[in-house]
């Protein structure tokens, strides 16, 4: 099958829900009732939980292990079919509610506690990416390097997934012939894409702004075929905080297209992704109790207009111009071309994984900026794709000052100020005297819908934009005073960020300037692992612990 192509539907193997020999009659011959034929079938799988409580079942399909939730459709599937190939009837839909309700029982408290993953796990050995293939393998990723085998851990499919690329020789220059960035972003593309193949975040999210025409929804998909890809590549912008909160159960990767603006309330929910966060609803049929759940995960969100217009947004995003079109190419050209490339792209991402996890834990940034967890991982690994850590501080520190400017224009507050502050150094009073002194110097932006009502608006507007503004040279203190709010408002030099120093590498790249691939086509699944080689010959892993425990 070639790399990237919607796989074939594998369909469970009946012998193997059978293996147990399930009898369809009891003892004295009667016809035994559906629901406990089932529950036999179910307990012919491996049965366990996750951490949360989440019954799960181990299912050979054949040509792989899969980890099926109980409670999911795709499980009941399985029974249903199972049950179909043993007496060439369907079972009652009643009978396979209480064969699950069962069975789940069976796997929350009879069965291991296990972890369960998405796409990519985080191990103590390093890393492991689910390839979504047909075979099951995964590429297992340590400080001395990758290789492909069977995955040590559980991954359970979601949404429909595809497969990544088969990984081969490493070239990451290929990937530039399918973006349309310029060459200044390079470095940012290249740190987001490492940083969305790690098993923990923050993560930023790629913002790819440019008119009409400039390759928004083409790069989105390519960020997204190299990370996670699945049968629907981009999603429609969700409507609600519980459409993005399944989207991002279901991917490990979630890409928004042509959005034309973001409110307040999903501005808020991109951020809890990005960063880490909750999402809570009450439980089905319930009135008191309700579900909790969190996630983190890569954002990719496109659109012709500067959307992340929020600061707290803004902050948190990797903002992509994209040029103007120079010549144009067939999505069939395009298609081909990418299909033939996409493998030696990720390979040499899985060297820059490699080289990130031999050196980001010593990493120490001098100054370091906003999401320094992946700054330091940007700069230990993108050597091995071709970009010096001091090139990405200084693309970063650059996109970081354009938002800032981004969120003073959207801001109307915020461009009041400015205007106020112009002729003048300081100023003092009260909040209700600045909101009246702002909507006087600028009568057009107090008209805006997002201009605040009140005094207490207006300090809430102010700490909004408050980075931002000191960014260009305005400090805002707001105090509580006995007679009420009072504000400073304080104009100063500009706060023009540094640009982090950049440590020595604690190891030396390869000759090529990629680390170094450890391919062992020969050595079984089992000690598939690149690693250093133990007395017996057989590779063995290097020793990774992660921050956070697994």
């Amino acid at each position: 099958m070639s790399a990237l192509e919607l796989p074939a539907a594998v369909l469970p193997d009946p012998t193997d829900t059978l293996q147990n020999d399930v009898s369809l009659y009891d003892a004295d011959g009667k016809a035994r009732p559906q629901s406990a034929v089932l529950v036999d079938i179910g307990q012919a799988h491996q049965l366990f939980h996750d951490h949360g409580g989440d019954a799960y079942a181990k299912v050979n399909l054949g040509t792989r292990t899969a980890v099926i939730a109980v409670s999911g459709s795709e499980y009941r599937e399985v029974l249903g079919r199972a049950y179909f190939a043993l007496c060439g009837k369907g079972a009652n839909r009643n009978a396979i509610s209480d064969a699950v309700s069962t069975l789940s029982a069976i796997a929350k408290y009879d069965g291991k506690e296990e972890a369960v993953f998405l796409r990519v796990a985080g191990t103590p050995a390093g890393i492991e990416i689910d390839l979504g293939d047909n075979t099951g393998r995964a590429v297992i990723v340590t400080s001395a390097g990758w290789a492909t085998g069977a995955p040590r851990v559980n991954f359970r499919r979601s949404g429909k997934p595809t497969p990544l690329p088969p990984p081969t020789t490493a070239d990451f220059n290929l990937i530039w012939k399918y973006l349309n960035v310029t060459a200044q972003d390079r470095p940012l593309v290249a740190a987001w894409l490492l940083a969305a193949l790690r098993p923990c975040g923050p993560y930023p999210i790629a913002l790819l702004i440019g008119e009409q025409g400039t390759g928004k929804s083409a790069a989105s998909r390519v960020l997204k075929r190299l990370t996670d890809p699945s049968a629907v590549m981009l999603r429609p912008p969700p409507r609600e905080d519980r459409d993005l909160q399944v989207a991002a159960i279901s991917s490990w990767c979630v890409a928004l297209d042509n959005l034309s603006g973001i409110n307040p309330q999903l501005s808020d929910c991109l951020c809890r992704v990005s960063t880490g966060g909750g999402f809570a609803a009450r439980k089905l049929y319930s009135d008191t109790d309700e579900t909790l759940i969190e996630v983190q995960r890569p954002v990719i969100i496109n659109g012709i207009d500067d959307i992340a217009s929020r600061p707290d947004l803004a902050d948190r995003c990797l903002h992509l111009q994209l040029p103007p079109l120079v010549s144009r190419r067939t999505e069939a050209d395009i298609e081909r071309g990418f299909l033939a490339d996409a493998p030696a792209i990720f390979a040499a991402l899985l060297d820059g994984l490699a080289m990130a996890l031999k050196g980001h834990a010593v990493i120490r940034l001098v100054k370091p900026p906003r999401m320094a967890d992946f700054a330091a991982w940007a700069v230990a690994g993108l050597p091995a794709l071709g970009f010096t850590g001091e090139e990405f501080l200084a693309a970063y520190t650059r996109n970081r000052g354009h938002l800032a400017e981004l969120a003073i224009d959207a801001s109307p507050v915020a461009s009041a100020l400015v205007s106020f502050m112009t002729r003048r150094d300081t100023w003092t009073g009260s909040s209700a005297d600045l909101l009246g002194r702002l909507a006087s110097t600028s009568p057009g932006a107090a008209s805006s819908q997002s201009w605040p009502k009140s005094a207490k608006g207006l300090i809430g507007a102010l700490r909004r934009v408050a980075p931002a503004l000191r960014a260009a040279g305005i400090t805002v203190t707001p105090r509580r005073t006995e007679t009420g709010n009072v504000v400073d408002v304080c104009r100063a030099a500009k706060d023009v960020p540094d640009v982090p120093d950049v440590p020595a590498a604690p190891f030396e790249p390869g000759a090529s300037g990629a680390y170094r691939v450890v391919d062992v086509p020969d050595v079984p699944a089992e000690t598939r692992v690149a690693g250093t080689t133990g007395a017996s010959g057989a590779l063995k892993p290097t020793p990774h612990a992660w921050e956070a425990a697994l």
